[in-house]
Order: structure tokens, then C-alpha cells, then sequence
């Protein structure tokens, strides 16, 4: 039987653990025009191929889990997107077609949240198509914003004004923000840079390995990244807090690096079953942290990193 360690969340766990997954299909390919117009859009290598496997894992060893995942995909890939509800995982938000959203001025800001949320092209259209069945997408409940950086209240009322419990932004510590002055609050549940998995295996992250004084080589190994996702989870075992693990299906496309994902989650679940962290999706840690909000702070440490 686990015992308890007296930490603040619940059962006594010393951390909070979200197993949190980022990106869908050719959402951020087409944004950026890199994708060929003679391609076939809505079978992307990464859906049809690599997210099975996802599935599987997340479901074989019972790990709750938060897609953040682009709205464009919700009429390119809505039977993944169901099975994922299915599977319990979170459905969350991640922009309309993975924008950088530090570049977005306010017009097209809010635009973003029109259409991502709209009734024809958005969530609120897609979850009135798929009825109220079990498993079925309720609705966004975080945001997490392509890039990490956002603009500060302007961004964080628009997700209040939407119905978002929480924010995944850059940062460092779990937290719940006011907004507009103290008229509103939302919980800020911050990924770290250290915990994504591009930071380690794409060399257009190498800018930002430099400014944080890490390895100044190119692509990382797999088992780089699971040395340093596990350290940071105990880490926030050691301080009593919270820490998300990002990963990408198109960037674990290879055996190695799946494996490492497993490495992690094994983990994970030995920590877990120890009584030591509570792993749970974001949505759940959001609605804890707004039940009993002393056990983060008001300071998320945000991280305004831009290296390219």
C-alpha cells in the first residue's frame, strides 16, 4: 500500500505529474507553408501511425494524460480526436492551427479564440455533432500557447471570458493568477522547457539550449531526455510542487525515443504507486488547485525565452 508522505496534494503526494502530449498532424506544417500542396491532408504519419501508440501505452499502464491539440484538427481528425475522449484523455487547446501566439497583435488574438471556439469551425460545433455520449469531448478546459509566451492579462482575460480553468505557458512554478486586477483568477500550470522534448531533439532549439546554459552540442539522445524529465519530477517531489512531461508524436517516431517515453512513464507510475506524486491531467490539477489554493503560490515564474 502506498504510504502517505504528508504532501499537499492529495492522498499526501509531495508533487502534482501531468503526462501531457502536444501538437496534432500537419496543423503546424500548413501554418508555417511547409507543407506540400500535393499532400493529402488528414493522414499524417504522426495520427495514423504514432499515436496508436500513445494510446496503448497510456492505456496499458493506466496513465491520465492532456492532449493539447490544435482546432483545426477537429474537422481534419475528428474519429482520433473522439478516441482519445474515449480513452479519457483531456482534449485541450492549442491555438487554431498552432499560431505563434507571442507574434499574434489583438485582433488576431482574439480571432483565434473566435474560431477555435466557434460554432461552425470549433470546439463548440464539434462537441454539438458529437452528441453527449460517453467519452465525448465536453469542451476546452486549458490552453496551452504554441511557443510558451503570451500577452500577459490581455490573453489571460480572453481565456476567462472563454470558460478556461488554466493556462500552460513557459514558466516554472504552479500558480493561481489574478486577472484584471483581482476581478477574476485562473490557474497557471506552467511547462518548463527542460520537460519538451524539441528542446532535446530539434536543432532549431539549440538558441535556447545556449541561453539556459545547457549543452551547447546538437540533438540530444533519448536517454538524455528521460535522465532529465526524471530528475525534474523529482525535483518537484523534493519541493512539494508540480511538473508537466511534454511530449510530441511526430518528434517520438522512432524506437529509441519511444522507449525513453516509456522509461519516463515507468517512472512515473513507480512514483505514483509509492504515494509520492499524484499523476493526474491538467484539467483535474486545475480544478484542485481552485478547491484548495494554498498550495500554490501567485507567481508562476513566467519564462519570456525567444531565441529565434
Amino acid at each position: 500500500m502506498p504510504r502517505n508522505h504528508a504532501g499537499p496534494w492529495p492522498n499526501g503526494a509531495r508533487a502534482a505529474v501531468a503526462f501531457t502530449i502536444d501538437n496534432m498532424g500537419e496543423a503546424a506544417d500548413i501554418n508555417r507553408n511547409l507543407w506540400p500542396r500535393d499532400q493529402e491532408i488528414g493522414s499524417h504519419y504522426s495520427v495514423k501511425e504514432i499515436l496508436p501508440q500513445f494510446l496503448a501505452l497510456i492505456q496499458e499502464k493506466k496513465i491520465p494524460a492532456t492532449y493539447f491539440v490544435e482546432s483545426w484538427n477537429l474537422s481534419v481528425y475528428p474519429t482520433e480526436i473522439r478516441e482519445l475522449a474515449e480513452a479519457g484523455v483531456e482534449v485541450a487547446w492549442h491555438a487554431w492551427q498552432h499560431e505563434a501566439w507571442n507574434g499574434l497583435d489583438e485582433v488576431e488574438e482574439r480571432r483565434n479564440f473566435e474560431r477555435s471556439f466557434g460554432k461552425e469551425e470549433g470546439i463548440e460545433g464539434f462537441c454539438a455533432r458529437e452528441g453527449r455520449g460517453k467519452g465525448v469531448v465536453k469542451g476546452y478546459r486549458g490552453f496551452r500557447p504554441p511557443g510558451g509566451v503570451v500577452h500577459g492579462d490581455r490573453t489571460l482575460k480572453l481565456c476567462r471570458d472563454y470558460g478556461l480553468q488554466y493556462i500552460s505557458s513557459a514558466g516554472e512554478e504552479a500558480a493561481l493568477v489574478e486577472v484584471e486586477g483581482g476581478k477574476d483568477s485562473i490557474v497557471v500550470l506552467p511547462f518548463k522547457w527542460r520537460t519538451v522534448d524539441a528542446y532535446y531533439y530539434m536543432d532549431a532549439f539549440l538558441g535556447l539550449r545556449k541561453m539556459k546554459g545547457e549543452a551547447d552540442v546538437g540533438v540530444q539522445s533519448p536517454v538524455t531526455l528521460a535522465k532529465s524529465y526524471i530528475q525534474e519530477v523529482e525535483a518537484a517531489i523534493e519541493k512539494g510542487g508540480y511538473v508537466s512531461t511534454l511530449f510530441h508524436p511526430f518528434l517520438t517516431n522512432e524506437p529509441d525515443r519511444l522507449k525513453a517515453m516509456e522509461m519516463v512513464m515507468d517512472f512515473m507510475i513507480r512514483k505514483r504507486d509509492a504515494g509520492e506524486i499524484w499523476l493526474a491531467r491538467c484539467c483535474d490539477i486545475a480544478e484542485y488547485i481552485r478547491a484548495h489554493p494554498d498550495v500554490v503560490g501567485d507567481d508562476p515564474k513566467w519564462d519570456y525565452s525567444s531565441w529565434r
